[in-house]
């Protein structure tokens, strides 16, 4: 194959990567700002401290975000055995992710002044790149020989 008959290839895989990573930053954004909501509102309703507020905050914005991700980010009719490969694979990415910005609210809370509420908004902030990464070239990958985590 010459390389004038590999550029529509290449064009049309740099179309699909630029959709899937747009997709990916609409339902990160969705999943980021439910973290963000559900955190906040438990601290600033006092039902619960930074770290817990955070926990659950991460627990069901997981939910929204495998479910945006399994279905629209990286494939809307992915309906077969591997979706719980992939749920196993962007949990642990996740999960990682999760570790990355509770180390970062941590140093926030001991090391700033400023309001927890800010904190937990910045360690949000923290993690968004690396997830997409992960996510595409492992977590939501298509290839059958992957094997499980």
């Amino acid at each position: 194959m010459s390389n004038s008959d590999r550029l529509p290839l290449v064009k049309q895989r740099i179309k699909t990567e630029v959709g899937a990573a747009s997709r990916f930053a609409i339902v990160g954004a969705t999943a980021t700002g439910v973290h963000a909501a559900t955190a906040v509102g438990l601290l600033e309703f006092g039902i619960l401290s930074a770290f817990p507020a955070n926990i659950v905050g991460f627990m069901i914005a997981f939910c929204v975000s495998f479910t945006g991700h399994h279905f629209w980010s990286f494939g809307a009719s992915r309906h077969d055995a591997a979706v719980s490969r992939r749920m196993r694979r962007f949990f642990t990415l996740a999960a990682s992710g999760f570790a990355l910005n509770s180390t970062a609210l941590a140093a926030w809370l001991q090391l700033t002044p400023w309001p927890d509420a800010l904190g937990i908004l910045f360690s949000i902030a923290v993690v968004p790149g690396l997830t997409f990464l992960g996510s595409r070239l492992w977590a939501f990958s298509g290839h059958s020989q992957d094997k499980d985590v």
